[in-house]
This record gives C-alpha cells, structure tokens and sequence, in this order.
C-alpha cells in the first residue's frame, strides 16, 4: 500500500503532469547535467584566408617564451603582448594561436585572452564571479602590455575589440590590423590614423610591426635572441 501511494506521488494530482525525480548526488537533475560551455579554443574555418600558412619547418621556441591563457595568472618575462582582437564567442578565426606560434622565437610574454571553455550563458554582469575574473584578467593584462596587438576578423562584428581600441588609441603601445572586408574598416582606419597607430590590413605584415614596437620600446637582442640588459 505504502509503495502504490508512492508512486502515486510522481505525478501533480491536478494536471496529472509527472514530477521529476529529486536529484540526488549519484543522479543529478537534467539541468545540472547540462553542459551550456562552448570551446572558443576550436578550429575554426579560415574562410576568407585571412591567416598565412604556419612556418615549415617549424620554428623553434625561445625558452623563455610564454603564451598564457586564462584563467590563470600569467607568468610575465620583462616584455608582453597582449592580443586583442576578434574572438566572437569562438567565431574568429584562431589568429591568436597563429600570432603565439609567429612570436614564440622571442623571449616574452604573450597573453591571450582566448579561453578555452566559455559558458554562453553566464550572466555578463560584475557579480558573475567567472565574468568578472576574466575581464580583470584582460584588463590587467592590457595595463601591463608593452604591445597591444588588434586583429579583426573580417567575418565578425566584434563591439568589444572596437571599444578597447577606444581606450587604448592614444596609448602609443597598439598596433593594429583590419582587412578592408571589415564592416567598420573605415572607422578602424580613420581612428589609427588620427592617432598615430601604426595600421596594416595582413596578418603577415602585423608580425613585424608587432617586433618593430618591441624594440621601439627597447627590447634588444643578441644572436641567439636573449635579451641585451
């Protein structure tokens, strides 16, 4: 008898709608076994060849180089990039890891704000712990840079890259590239040119401005790239 009532409890009496099971620790609740994250860190198509090949034969890394992500605090070497640009929510092409493989020759830091795993649906709000951790990241990331590198993938709209080359224009440590087949490349174009922003519409020819800033801001190396004190 106990257990026909029991049963009888699974279902509302009125609408006659099955209740759930209570979710226990060995079986949790459907809405706690689903996973809302995205990987941001896939391959994404590079449909309008925006990126070069990847050097052949590869190129060797500097022993001091360092390419961090969050969430982890990065590990700084006496100059940093910072690499701002598209990412979309894992929309952009993977110009970071690109640029990351392009740099890794040289004794510094390269922070790329492109996380892993990024849940969609988290609140964009300050009192979102894990929103808030990773625009503090960025943001510090960004006061520390020596360089801060914007990429914008023709294919994206890209509001936050844009906003944050608003508040670092004027900073002279940007440099900046926008292929023309961006939606707001002329705004991009006018803004570097009003302050002085050294402008480049390949990803080939952002490389070496990229170096050229480095030593502008007096980094010095020998033949085997460690840095000259």
């Amino acid at each position: 008898m106990a257990s026909k009532r029991g049963a009888e409890t699974k279902e509302c009496p009125t609408c006659k709608r099955k209740f759930e099971d209570e979710p226990t620790e060995e079986k949790p609740s459907k809405l706690a076994r689903k996973d809302t994250t995205v990987d941001v860190d896939s391959v994404v198509e590079d449909k309008l060849n925006q990126l070069p090949p990847l050097p052949s034969p590869p190129l060797n890394q500097h022993p001091q180089f360092v390419h961090c992500v969050p969430p982890e605090a990065p590990t700084y070497r006496e100059y940093s990039v910072f690499l701002a640009g598209s990412i979309e929510m894992g929309k952009a092409v993977q110009w970071q890891k690109h640029m990351a493989t392009f740099l890794s020759t040289l004794p510094i830091t390269v922070n790329n704000p492109r996380r892993g795993h990024w849940d969609p649906t988290a609140t964009q709000e300050a009192k979102n712990e894990a929103f808030k951790h990773q625009v503090e990241w960025e943001l510090s990331a960004l006061e520390k840079a020596d360089v801060i590198c914007f990429f914008f993938d023709a294919t994206t709209i890209s509001p936050v890259t844009m906003m944050e080359l608003g508040l670092w224009a004027k900073s002279k440590k940007v440099v900046v590239c926008c292929d023309k087949r961006f939606w707001r490349a002329g705004n991009i174009h006018i803004v570097c040119d009003r302050y002085g922003v050294p402008f480049v519409e390949r990803f080939e020819d952002l490389v070496p401005a990229i170096k050229n800033m480095l030593e502008e801001k007096g980094m010095r190396l020998d033949e085997n790239s460690n840095l000259i004190k």
